[in-house]
């Protein structure tokens, strides 16, 4: 069925069209998902929040445009997948030995991934706290500043400064160490 026939008959809520888009999506959403849960969701999770993903496209059917569903439903299940990531991060203990960077970065040879996910890892640690722990609840649980700063009892702002000072940190010893950002 033709993209904007699907668009018309999910605004008239005709339960087919959705039928359709979770068919042609469902992969695509769940590898998206997956991809940004770098596996700290289960596969029930996963499943959640794609279905979460078409549901909050039903209920939103008016914001859905032409040429722009996939692109739409892509990022509804980003923003669903950080949410639930953040609320996991607010009762887990942020852990270096559990992230890993090798989706963060364009290598080709699986070698030269792990060498970067550890040099990354490295800086990380390097950084010292609480530099390191913001950093780790920013990037890879989603943390707002707000919510580091009630979990950490430190100012938003004071966060957010902590942040920038410390990417400027970790950009300095990335490229000591021969990468170019």
């Amino acid at each position: 069925m033709d993209e904007s026939i699907l668009i018309k008959k999910l605004k008239e809520q005709d339960p087919s069209a959705l039928e359709e888009i979770i068919r042609k999506y469902t992969r695509l959403v769940s590898s998206i998902i997956g991809s940004i849960a770098c596996g700290n969701l289960t596969e029930q999770d996963v499943e959640e929040l794609t279905e979460d993903t078409f549901i909050a496209l039903w209920y939103n059917t008016e914001k859905a445009e032409e040429n722009k569903l996939k692109a739409y439903i892509c990022q509804i299940a980003k923003n669903k997948t950080k949410n639930k990531l953040r609320d996991l991060g607010r009762h887990k203990v942020v852990s270096i030995e559990s992230v890993t960077a090798e989706d963060d970065f364009a290598v080709s040879d699986e070698t030269e991934a792990k060498n970067a996910s550890l040099c990354l890892q490295e800086a990380i640690n390097e950084i010292g706290e609480p530099d390191r722990e913001i950093i780790l609840r920013r990037y890879y649980y989603y943390q707002s500043s707000s919510a580091i700063g009630k979990i950490m009892g430190i100012n938003p702002q004071t966060v957010r400064t902590k942040i920038a000072r410390a990417k400027d940190k970790l950009r300095k010893i990335l490229i000591e160490r021969g990468f170019t950002l």
